[in-house]
Order: C-alpha cells, then structure tokens, then sequence
C-alpha cells in the first residue's frame, strides 16, 4: 500500500481478529468518505480493478452522481482482497472471507473451514518458498561458474 488516505492502520490480523471488527460497524456509517482515484493511488491499483472488485460484488461504494464513494468497510474489504490475491485465494475465496469478516466472524463451521484454507495456502506457500530458495542457490551456482570463465 502506498498510503496517502486518513483510514486506520491495520494489519489483516486486526481485520479478522481484533479492532478490526469494531471497526467494521462503525465503517458504515462513520468516517471518511474516499473516491475511486484515492483508493486506486492507495493500494497502487488501477481504476479498472477496482470497478472489476465492485463488478464482483466485493466492493460496494456508495454513488454521488457518477462519483463511487467508498467508505472504511470498503477500504477493509480492499485490504481482504489483496490480502486473498498475495496468498492466492481465488475470487469466490475472497468473497467468503469478506462475508466471514462482515457476519463477524461467529459461524463455527465456516470459521472451522477458513482455518484450514489458510492452513493449506501456509503449507502451499512454503513449498513454493522452498523451491524458490532452491532455484536462488542453484542460479548462484551457476553465476559463480560463469564468473570463472573468461569474458
């Protein structure tokens, strides 16, 4: 995030977790008011991704006019996305977690199940880290036999 906007500074475990949830509510109503652009520079996207994420039901900014107002819940909701797509959530994934994160969190079954999706994005994450950290060694090796050679 590239941060210019007067929203609260949360990491995604104090959206899911903690202050986060006291926030959501008073998000609805309270607060900032932040227009496309604001929020595009924010988070370094573009305006089309962000009318794709409102196109897909996971934002939902107000209009004053042609003008899309999005308030904190928004910008929560905006963090729940590019949180989902570093960890490679699909969109359908980031959609249930922004309604866990908006039901607050209290069905068991559904807390139950999005545990273990990050359980298994965790476990994928660190395999990938691991072939990473591989292929970085290996491509050193071979640098340094190629710094070896003449030219």
């Amino acid at each position: 995030m590239r941060g210019q906007t007067n929203a609260p500074r949360m990491t995604i475990a104090d959206f899911l977790v903690g202050d986060g949830m006291k926030a959501k509510h008073e998000g609805e109503t309270n607060g900032p008011f932040f227009r496309i652009g604001d929020l595009a520079q924010e988070f370094g996207l573009t305006l089309r991704a962000l009318r794709f994420y409102e196109d897909k039901g996971l934002l939902r900014p107000r209009r004053a006019g042609v003008t899309r107002l999005y308030n904190l819940n928004d910008y929560a909701r905006l963090r729940l996305v590019i949180f989902g797509r570093r960890i490679g959530f699909t969109l359908g994934e980031i959609s249930e977690l922004i309604g866990l994160w908006e039901q607050g969190l209290a069905d068991p079954g559904q807390l139950s199940a999005l545990r273990q999706s990050f359980i298994a994005k965790l476990t994928e994450l660190e395999k990938k880290k691991v072939e990473i950290d591989d292929t970085i060694d290996e491509l050193r090796t071979v640098l340094g036999g190629l710094s070896s050679l003449p030219g």
